[in-house]
């Protein structure tokens, strides 16, 4: 079987721009994780594209340079393969318009429907729905002159962005006043920051069934007004499995058309959970689970994909594995 892996920053969806390191260095991590555990499965023909820029990628994978804009080579490469994998960002509506690519050309298109990468790419709808179910959020709003109550500082990013990618963090109101307007009109987002335990939870999911795949605790650093990730510890915070599982199946209730994989970022403060983030495609946290669960977790979904039966994963086994990204 043939295999397309299309990831959108070191593929060559920023032909023409610039190429964030921090962005390359992440993508890179999922990549060389994807095609390697495949090759480890005994699937060889693995093809990507690569932005000329990029540094070539080691393992036997087929690489496809790329120097001009991406979109119009992507459907022949989508077609000759048997099975695709996509990794992009939910920004300027790029996993979206690339899901419904792949929907509309893969022989078998891993990863969610229109439906839930529509949702979960809106900071802002996201939290509405899960809001209005009684699962808790940040208080979201859109920027305009109207600031939430917060006695820790407000988190101003994106209602579109990945990460913590353009995410500001001002904790005085005098200095919140002063910029909040150069964020107005611009699709940004407000919340109160919750100054709490940082984790996530990476979820496999098929036909509306879930495997919760590990329990990540996230280091955090809060520097010049700026939020960065510096680590990710998968399975770190296995206490919270059963929580986290019940967490998730309420999420899927409610927001439907999740399948593959996808991470979901939290704070845990005062015993709650809140949803900060819904990422309906795969996230660096991937990179440790198999190590972490001892078994190939990629087989585990290719295989879950092609024999509709999708198996038991337990956590029982799990160790914990640091991802320094920092």
């Amino acid at each position: 079987m043939k295999h397309f892996l299309f990831e959108f920053i070191t593929g060559g969806g920023l032909i023409g721009q610039a190429l964030p390191d921090n962005m390359v260095f992440e993508a890179r991590i999922m990549v060389n994780t994807l095609v390697k555990e495949l090759i480890e499965c005994g699937h060889f023909k693995v093809s990507i594209t690569k932005d000329d820029r990029v540094e070539s990628f080691r393992g036997g994978v087929i690489q496809h340079s790329i120097n001009m804009p991406v979109k119009e080579m992507l459907p022949g490469y989508i077609r000759e393969s048997d099975i695709c994998w996509l990794i992009a960002p939910e920004s300027e509506n790029s996993l979206y318009n690339l899901t419904d690519l792949f929907i509309k050309n893969a022989s078998l298109f891993i990863g969610s429907d229109l439906n839930a990468v529509k949702i979960a790419s809106s900071k802002l709808m996201t939290c509405n729905i899960l809001k209005n179910v009684n699962i808790s959020t940040p208080d979201t709003k859109i920027v305009d002159d109207t600031i939430p109550d917060s006695k820790t500082g407000w988190i101003i990013k994106p209602n579109d962005g990945v990460g913590a990618e353009s995410c500001n963090y001002i904790i005085n109101k005098t200095e919140l006043r002063e910029k909040i307007g150069s964020y107005k009109n611009n699709n940004y987002i407000i919340q109160p920051y919750i100054d709490g335990e940082h984790m996530s939870m990476s979820l496999f999911i098929y036909n509306e069934k879930i495997q919760l795949l590990s329990c990540n605790k996230q280091e955090i650093i809060l520097k010049k007004n700026s939020i960065r990730l510096k680590g990710i510890y998968v399975n770190e915070f296995l206490t919270y499995a059963d929580e986290m599982r019940e967490l998730a199946e309420n999420i899927i209730s409610v927001i439907s058309g999740f399948s593959g994989y996808i991470g979901i970022d939290l704070v845990r403060k005062n015993n709650k959970f809140y949803v900060i983030d819904i990422n309906p495609r795969f996230t660096t946290a991937y990179a440790g689970i198999s190590a972490s669960l001892g078994i190939n977790v990629t087989e585990m979904i290719l295989n879950t994909f092609l024999n509709n039966e999708m198996p038991y994963v337990s956590l029982k086994d799990a160790v914990p594995v640091k991802l320094k990204l920092q």
